[in-house]
């Protein structure tokens, strides 16, 4: 589905000669939902072409302001255009130009415990980058998910998926949400750390790609986020504890969690569940799994203190 703009091999050539170089053989990726994406073999090496079919300007920006800060952290490296300018428009669309990286996607259900600790401890280094106060926040920021997202859709979301709303409003009921992490240790968060965004190869990894929300938020809710992609067992209807610790210890190994983190823990896991199911309903998508995965998380809340 990633393939939302066809583009033919003349069109992409177009593109490729304001990198000054010139494709040999092209392939769509298919994974992803949001973007069309091409793994192009050029003339100048192996690389990934992308066009950005949601976000504007500002949104590539940010993304681009994460990744020029994260050099080095096994992030994909921009290949600036011709006068270096870091991305072009296509289409009348952001084009942004990519070093591919190596490795390939594990499946959730095949990640192992030891990749699940790397995860970890890729967050915990990225969480040790400085996050000034002038780097946007994460696309999906506490402070910003209901004006900048939810109050567009709402009028469909409540049509088409009532439950959904219902929890959102509960979710935010009393207005003090934002403040709730606004207190916690900041970083620039990943904020979508699925495993179709980590790429394993045999010198280990993950390196880690699709770094559209990243921005200043909150470090917490970067690990939420991984537990509720990677750490249900969707065959058993349960977290599984043993990749929850994988995940927490691969994290808390330059720094851990602090009594506030503790404390809203279980609610840093409601807002990422929350936002997960609400971006799945956006999609076209069933928000109904992710909510449903709400009635496990009891089971974690005591996790992050151990």
């Amino acid at each position: 589905m990633a393939v939302i703009t066809p583009l033919s091999a003349a069109q992409i050539d177009g593109i490729m000669r304001a990198y000054g170089m010139r494709a040999l053989r092209i392939d769509p990726i298919a994974e992803g939902a949001t973007n069309t994406l091409y793994r192009l073999l050029t003339t100048r090496g192996r690389f990934v072409l992308r066009l950005t079919e949601r976000g504007g300007e500002d949104d590539v920006r940010r993304e681009l302001d994460v990744l020029r800060r994260l050099v080095g952290r096994q992030v994909p490296a921009v290949i600036p255009a011709a006068g270096g300018k870091p991305f072009i428009w296509a289409f009348n669309k952001p084009a942004v130009l990519f070093k591919e990286l190596p490795g390939a996607v594990v499946p959730k259900a095949s990640l192992s415990l030891d990749q699940l600790t790397a995860v970890g401890r890729w967050m915990a280094e990225t969480h040790a980058v400085e996050a000034p106060d002038d780097l946007p926040l994460t696309r999906y920021h506490p402070a910003t998910f209901l004006t900048a997202h939810v109050a567009p859709a709402r009028e469909a979301l409540q049509a088409r998926h009532p439950a959904l709303v219902e929890a959102i409003d509960t979710l935010y009921a009393g207005g003090d949400l934002p403040s709730a992490f606004d207190e916690l240790p900041q970083a620039i968060v990943h904020g979508d750390l699925f495993a179709e965004n980590l790429l394993f190869h045999r010198e280990g990894g993950p390196s880690v790609v699709d770094l559209e929300t990243a921005g200043r938020g909150p470090r917490l809710l970067d690990l939420a986020v991984a537990v509720f992609a990677c750490a249900f067992d969707d065959a058993q209807g349960a977290y599984d504890p043993e990749r929850v610790e994988a995940l927490i210890n691969g994290w808390s190994e330059r720094r851990r969690a602090t009594p506030e983190e503790v404390e809203r823990w279980s609610l840093a896991l409601r807002v990422a569940t929350i936002r997960c199911a609400f971006t799945r309903a956006r999609d076209a998508q069933d928000p109904d799994e992710p909510l449903r995965q709400l009635k496990a998380q009891p089971a974690l809340w005591g996790m992050l203190a151990r």
